[in-house]
C-alpha cells in the first residue's frame, strides 16, 4: 500500500484513507475464506472520508494509563470489487453516525 493513501489532520478531525485495485482473493464464500479454500483473483477500491468538525473532546483515565484528544465528526465510505466473474459496489455514501479523528497515548507514552 502507497504511504500516501492515507493523508490526516488531527487538528480539524478531517481524515482521507484511499487505496485503489488492492489484490484481494474472493473465496465466493465464508467456508472457503476460514478453511483456505479455493479463490479466484479480484481486486478491491475503497475510500474513506472523515469530515472536518469542531467538536472536540479530551478524554484522560489514568487508571489504565491512557488519554487522548478526539474530534467527533461523520465519515463517508465508497467501496467495489471485481473479479472476472462479478462487480460488485456501494449504492449510498451515507455518512456514518458516529466517526472520529485523533490522538491517543497509553502505556508507556502515557505521561
Amino acid at each position: 500500500m502507497d504511504k500516501h493513501s492515507v493523508q490526516v489532520n488531527p487538528g480539524t478531525g478531517r481524515a482521507v484513507f484511499e487505496v485503489k485495485n488492492l489484490p484481494m482473493p474472493d473465496y465466493e464464500e465464508f467456508g472457503k475464506s476460514i478453511s483456505g479454500g479455493s479463490s479466484i483473483p479480484g481486486v478491491v477500491s475503497f475510500r474513506v472520508e472523515w469530515k472536518a468538525s469542531h467538536d472536540r473532546h479530551r478524554y484522560r483515565y489514568a487508571p489504565n494509563q491512557w488519554e487522548g484528544a478526539f474530534v467527533h465528526n461523520s465519515a463517508t465510505c465508497t467501496w467495489s470489487g471485481r473479479t472476472a466473474e462479478a462487480t460488485f459496489s456501494t449504492k449510498t455514501n451515507d455518512p456514518a453516525i458516529f466517526a472520529e479523528v485523533g490522538h491517543e497515548r497509553n502505556g508507556v507514552f502515557f505521561s
